[in-house]
């Protein structure tokens, strides 16, 4: 794409993100938000993958299979929305693009959200749903013979933390990792250069005001809230990790961080950033390249041996 068609597609993804539907409750205007964010967004995967619901203690979930799945190799898709909203629907379609260019089946779960499932309900949900793919997969009960997880903005924060969770309970953790704009921290941010690039949908202000609705209880360096705050030890358990970031992102710092925090537990890293895009781009499946361009790259690593 040449620079000028990036500049145009930009400046119509930023003025659509900035004017999320009309709600008068705060709550209610997240999960318009969420749900609004990829509207029409739709690429040929979704026609390609079946979906086969299934429930996960009190949590409905389901697979998307694509045709060419690899047996036993599974993903659990932790879908984003501040913990407050995103649903099943709102990531099917960038879930089907994942599972066929991975060749994997894809589970994605309705974990519980705040508030009225607060900390750390929607984690244990989560660690539940990884748990069930390690054991059960779209095939029937059978082991995992690869596992992997994946998860955006909010979602990489549950992502991150459920594997700090599933390491103190000596559960099974998963092979590869990937972390699409994660939000790793509220309380602890990074001291580094702020984008120099506006972010429409992700504030500090923000940040902190989702936290507080979401986990008011927890102590304010409780890794499983922000992962940027883990113990060396516990970032030693990760798995191998890719986290892709828009420069252009208000979490941009935070990935760095991490990364670094990775690198410095030896735990294999790739930081992907990518120049001006954004927040959670690889919604963006019909009308974006990069959106396809990141995840083939995710796909590409997590079924990397």
């Amino acid at each position: 794409m040449t620079n000028p068609a990036r500049i145009a597609l930009l400046n119509s993804m930023f003025e659509h993100l900035a004017t999320p539907p009309d709600a008068t409750d705060p709550i209610e205007a997240a999960r318009k938000h969420a749900d609004y964010y990829g509207r029409g967004e739709v690429g040929a995967g979704l026609a390609m993958c079946s979906l086969q619901p299934v429930q996960i203690g009190q949590r409905s979930g389901e697979w998307l299979v694509p045709p060419n799945a690899m047996a036993g190799h599974r993903l659990v898709h932790l879908h984003g929305g501040g913990w407050i909203a995103g649903s099943l629907v709102s990531h099917r379609a960038m879930l089907a693009e994942l599972a066929v260019a991975a060749k994997v089946a894809v589970l994605a779960i309705d974990y519980g959200l705040a508030p009225e499932a607060p900390f750390p309900s929607g984690l244990l949900d989560c660690v539940s749903a990884i748990d069930f793919a390690a054991k059960t997969g779209p095939e029937g009960e059978e082991p995992a013979k690869r596992l992997y997880v994946s998860g955006d903005s909010a979602g990489g924060n549950l992502a991150a933390a459920s594997i700090i969770q599933i390491g103190r309970i000596a559960g099974r953790l998963p092979d590869r990792l990937v972390l699409m704009s994660p939000f790793l921290a509220t309380s602890a941010l990074p001291i580094r250069l702020q984008s120099p690039t506006r972010d429409p949908i992700v504030s500090i202000e923000g940040m902190q005001h989702v936290r507080s609705v979401y986990a008011s209880s927890a102590s304010p360096d409780d890794a499983l809230v922000e992962p940027l705050l883990a113990k060396p030890s516990e970032l030693a358990s990760f798995p191998p990790t890719l986290i892709q970031v828009s420069s252009a992102e208000t979490l941009r710092d935070q990935a760095i961080t991490f990364a670094d925090a990775l690198w410095a537990a030896d735990v294999e890293t790739r930081l992907s950033i990518w120049p001006g895009l954004p927040h959670v781009w690889q919604v963006f499946v019909a009308s974006s390249s990069d959106a396809r361009g990141a995840l083939i790259e995710a796909a590409q690593f997590l079924t990397t041996n």
